[in-house]
């Protein structure tokens, strides 16, 4: 009788291991970062840095996987400003990668739309698994987004369905 309930206990569904993250685009960050005490820098441009400082996920559990990653980057590009004029805009930065669990973001360098988060010392990119401030490759519309936001036309926070 033993055995047959060890089986049966083997054979039970597992709960899955997954992330559900709230829908988050462009216009979400933009929102975030208005209401934030700390003032924002929203910037469309490259950002550079080390692609293997980047955690990597492990699903399987076996490596802890370090919460908060602190990564020196540099950005150059434009500043997006509410006149919806560019301002060239070029700095050092620090890149802060938040992994929740063994779920980590895979942020490449590259061309990026983000908001940066200014700092005594710098500024801070930051980004995680659900979001966060950095997009990269981002599309015409989420650029039209963000510039529609800054001159305060249409800027609507996306929803679960």
């Amino acid at each position: 009788m033993l055995r047959v309930l060890s089986v049966l206990a083997c054979l039970a569904p597992m709960p899955a291991l997954a992330l559900s993250c709230m829908p988050y685009g462009v216009t979400n960050a933009y929102q975030e970062a208005a209401a934030a005490e700390e003032g924002y820098v929203p910037v469309l441009g490259t950002l550079d840095f080390d692609a293997k400082l980047v955690p990597e996920m492990d699903l399987s559990g076996q490596t802890p996987v370090q919460a908060v990653t602190l990564i020196p980057a540099t950005f150059k590009g434009d500043a997006l400003t509410v006149r919806g004029v560019s301002q060239p805009f070029e700095t050092d930065l620090v890149l802060e990668v938040q992994c929740f669990g063994p779920w980590c973001p895979q942020p490449q360098p590259g061309e990026m739309l983000g908001f940066l988060r200014q700092t005594d010392q710098s500024y801070v990119l930051h980004t995680n698994a659900c979001g966060g401030f950095l997009f990269g490759r981002p599309t015409q519309e989420q650029v039209k987004q963000v510039k529609d936001c800054l001159g305060g036309r249409s800027c609507e926070v996306r929803t679960r369905p």
